[in-house]
């Protein structure tokens, strides 16, 4: 189970998070987080969840992009032939729980990709919370920096709770190695870029509290009620 308590001090520092965010959004349009066809990231992200997509892969026209995310080409021209065709599949394994509260698992969807006539870019689509060159989700990886900034678990307990592999050998025992390139990615905004950027003299413990307070402050307003984690999970999706 997520650890319980969401409304202690990691409680005001979500509320103030969203705060801002909400002043932010007032004074300027931003990015559309969740407009696919402006994703920074080389995956473009459908509106499909993972367990959606694993019980059955779309159609290539079902999550076929409005637009080619390279060159902004129309996918669909009126009159003229597809601008983005179907380009097959492509297998990618991804590990952990799939949602809120749910078991780490280890899984293999198929991704569909797509050719521009246009500017010849190769585009892939995955369901929402699918990262590039990342084995977790999103959601999974926002989830981690809450346990670790907001929750205080240590790196050992996070990696029994959210990895699938459950032998571990010497190396693992004293934490794991995946969570601090996570906070170096964020710190770096190679991951999360929407979170405010955080002072170079912030402990990994601070940029992880950062994040993830930025995460959980992205998730739509029904959730607010949930816990931390839960929280930090679906808006990290959002982010994706």
């Amino acid at each position: 189970m997520a650890p319980k308590g969401g409304r202690g001090s990691h409680g005001r520092w979500i509320e103030v998070t969203r705060q801002m965010l909400a002043a932010s959004a007032s004074s300027c349009s931003g990015r559309d987080l969740q407009n696919p066809n402006q994703s920074q990231a080389k995956i473009v992200q459908s509106q499909l969840d993972i367990k959606r997509w694993l019980q059955q892969t779309p159609s290539a026209e079902a999550v076929r992009p409005g637009c080619c995310p390279a060159c902004q080409a129309p996918s669909r021209p009126p009159g003229r032939p597809l601008g983005l065709w179907g380009h097959g599949l492509r297998s990618r394994q991804l590990r952990g729980p799939l949602e809120p509260n749910g078991p780490p698992q280890l899984v293999e969807v198929q991704l569909r990709r797509y050719l521009c006539r246009s500017c010849k870019a190769t585009v892939t689509v995955g369901p929402r919370g699918v990262l590039p060159r990342r084995l977790y989700t999103a959601g999974v990886i926002a989830w981690a920096l809450c346990l670790y900034g907001l929750l205080g678990w240590n790196a050992f307990s996070i990696r029994e709770r959210l990895c699938p592999w459950k032998v571990m050998g010497e190396a693992t025992l004293g934490g794991w190695a995946t969570l601090p390139r996570w906070i170096a990615a964020v710190r770096e905004a190679r991951l999360f870029p929407g979170v405010r950027p955080s002072p170079a003299e912030f402990s990994p413990r601070q940029v992880a509290q950062r994040a993830a307070a930025g995460c959980c402050a992205h998730a739509v307003p029904t959730h607010w009620a949930a816990e931390p984690a839960e929280q930090a999970f679906l808006g990290g999706m959002h982010m994706a």
